[in-house]
């Protein structure tokens, strides 16, 4: 049971970190946005991109577990601090805009709350998996840097130190926090995994699709926004193939393949469509970059799919729109792809790095 209200309170966390990031970052950029879960999506990338700013280096030199930890907390108190300084005279207008959503949008809201509670219901009491080597690796790899307290210096499978760091997860540090977690927290890798892990995923996901459905039905019409997260859980719900995400959502949420299909492109979709409606909006163009830039350490895969979703999404409207400035901030937006790109060819055929 203690181990349960750990995974309660680490996503707790989660949503309280990804939140005040989110509203920094929102506060910097000069927005004007005051929905709470955009600031916690928004947030949850800042998060991990400023993670993985931190541990690649540490991977890359391998230093212990134990150092990034510290390091890693010791920025979390800062940003506690950076808030309190900068944000405090927001407080009561954020308390107000919270009370004021609360009252007038009870039951969209209640509804919203029941709908992701189903869903982790069923998520958590589902043992079931059918990628075994792929589960091995996510919840081996944290284990493995937890009891060597080293950073994926030793395979997942066989628990033997690996001769050079792996090159197709060198970039990727989403399961490096799960083992700062876990040693951190003294919370066995598997439950932080497949239950903290899973259950935000999972929440996450119907976050973007309440904000898909804000945006695609205007933000007055909560109602109808709630009713897309119903239709897409129903949809998900009875789909099991290779055209929807929904087996990973339900089958595999504590895996970066997960995070990549159900958490990445969806929002930069979202952000894709906030983009169309004002196409000179400075301040999504950023959020979009800053997603981005967080998605390669979440999964590396997104080297190859973010590229082509950006593609799909952006020539055709600059070629509607035709404007100049689209095509410039493709192109920015294309640098950090480029950038993680080249690093992984390059560490995967002619730079390793030896244990």
């Amino acid at each position: 049971m203690n181990y349960y209200l750990l995974c309660f309170g680490i996503i707790l966390f989660y949503l309280m970190i990804s939140y005040i990031l989110g509203d920094l970052f929102l506060y910097i950029i000069s927005s004007k946005e005051q929905s709470v879960t955009y600031r916690i999506l928004l947030g949850f990338f800042c998060y991990f991109l400023l993670f993985q700013i931190i541990a690649i280096p540490l991977k890359l030199t391998l230093q212990p577990l134990s150092l990034l930890t510290r390091i890693w907390w010791i920025l979390i108190l800062a940003v506690l601090l950076l808030f309190s300084l900068l944000r405090r005279k927001s407080f009561p207008e954020q308390a107000s805009y919270l009370k004021n959503l609360l009252t007038k949008q009870k039951w969209p809201l209640l509804t919203m709350v029941l709908l992701i509670l189903i869903q982790l219901i069923l998520v958590n009491y589902n043992g079931e998996t059918y990628a075994l080597w792929d589960q091995s690796y996510y919840i081996g790899d944290v284990s493995a840097s937890v009891y060597t307290n080293t950073i994926s210096q030793y395979d997942p499978y066989t628990g033997a130190l690996l001769k050079k760091l792996n090159a197709e997860y060198l970039l990727e540090t989403y399961q490096n926090h799960s083992a700062v977690l876990c040693q951190l927290l003294r919370i066995p890798p598997l439950i932080e995994t497949r239950t903290a892990e899973s259950s935000l995923m999972v929440i996450l996901a119907n976050l973007i699709y309440y904000q898909l459905g804000l945006e695609l039905f205007g933000k007055n019409y909560r109602k109808k926004g709630v009713a897309f997260v119903f239709f897409l859980f129903f949809l998900n719900l009875f789909s099991f193939n290779l055209f929807t995400s929904a087996e990973f959502l339900f089958f595999r949420p504590f895996e970066g393949k997960t995070i990549l299909a159900c958490i990445i492109l969806p929002m930069i979709f979202l952000l894709f469509l906030k983009i169309a409606g004002n196409h000179l909006e400075r301040n999504h163009w950023l959020e979009l970059f800053l997603v981005i830039s967080a998605s390669f350490g979440l999964n590396m895969s997104a080297i190859y799919m973010v590229p082509f979703e950006l593609s799909i999404c952006l020539i055709p409207l600059g070629l509607s729109k035709k404007s100049f400035s689209v095509w410039i901030r493709y192109a920015l937006c294309l640098i950090p792809c480029i950038l993680y790109g080249g690093a992984y060819l390059l560490t995967k055929h002619y730079f390793f790095f030896y244990t």
